[in-house]
């Protein structure tokens, strides 16, 4: 399943990171207290590079529970303080790292050591890391979408390297509001990436189905979500529709609600397609997470 959701959606991630105009951003807060930024977010998933092989990663491009991270010259897993951290060494008096972040991303954290450092959004937001800093921790929530974050400097000399620790990424928290859900679409056609349970074939779907764990024949489809942490428990506070052409809403029985293994940061929706979507085509599909819906998109059924 996992290697069928990068074939997908994840390789195309860049892509769509670095190319999508971004909406003007309306509102955006700085956080230099991590419990601060805690309180501001929600769903927050954290890398803090312990887990990750003390080995050099691949120059130039690197991924981590699918969060890209790019250099130009030399990203590695160091061992500093005790802790394991990501280190970008300076090319030429120069350095960055840019990490591209999941999409749905409105909230983001870092501890980094190294100072100064100028540490900046995608949606304009930067603050400038000093040795004075009573701080480490610097996070950012926006009400639009955080594409990447980018950690640079070209001052003084030498030129530190940048390090990152304790890397946290979410959604902004919107009072008492529950978090929005994202369909993840492929980057060429805007599809929803949907896969058949059994065999991870992606569209087009049918009602029945010849390899099958279920009795009924019935075919099980997989959606995958952002912007929600959803548990097995969860699955009675989901709820999938179609709508067909004749702007008729059929209901998809939910099945089961997960996370994507070693992809934390994207959930996985397990929907059963009923006898009336026999021949149906093309469908808009939308899942609703405790009465907040997500955004549409098409999938076909023949």
């Amino acid at each position: 399943m996992l290697s069928s959701v990068v074939k997908l959606f994840g390789l195309s991630a860049i892509v769509v990171l670095v190319c999508c105009a971004l909406p003007s951003r309306a509102d955006a807060a700085v956080f230099r207290d991590r419990a601060a930024f805690n309180a501001a977010s929600q769903n927050v998933h954290t890398i803090d590079f312990e887990s990750s092989l003390n080995v050099d990663l691949v120059f130039g491009m690197s991924e981590i529970d699918g969060v890209f991270f790019q250099s130009p010259n030399f990203a590695r897993i160091d061992t500093q303080q005790g802790n394991k951290v990501l280190v970008a060494d300076t090319l030429t008096e120069f350095t960055r790292l840019t990490i591209f972040l999941p999409p749905g991303t409105t909230a983001v954290g870092c501890d980094q050591f190294n100072t100064p450092m100028i540490v900046s959004t995608s949606t304009g937001e930067s603050v400038t890391m000093n040795q004075s800093d009573a701080s480490t921790f610097v996070g950012f929530v926006s009400d639009q979408p955080i594409q990447s974050l980018v950690i640079t400097l070209d001052f003084p000399e030498p030129t530190p390297s940048a390090i990152v620790d304790n890397l946290s990424f979410g959604q902004r928290r919107a009072g008492n509001e529950p978090p929005v859900p994202q369909f993840l679409t492929t980057s060429n056609a805007a599809r929803a990436v949907a896969l058949d349970s059994v065999t991870n074939e992606s569209e087009p779907f049918h009602v029945l189905s010849a390899h099958n764990f279920a009795t009924d024949g019935h075919t099980r489809i997989t959606l995958f979500l952002v912007g929600v942490a959803l548990e097995p428990a969860d699955q009675a506070f989901v709820t999938v529709q179609a709508e067909g052409a004749g702007q008729a809403l059929i209901d998809l029985p939910v099945e089961a609600t997960a996370r994507v293994k070693n992809l934390s940061w994207i959930s996985q929706v397990t929907v059963r397609v009923p006898d009336t979507l026999a021949g149906a085509g093309n469908l808009n599909v939308t899942v609703t997470v405790r009465g907040k819906a997500s955004n549409t998109a098409p999938l076909r059924v023949d």
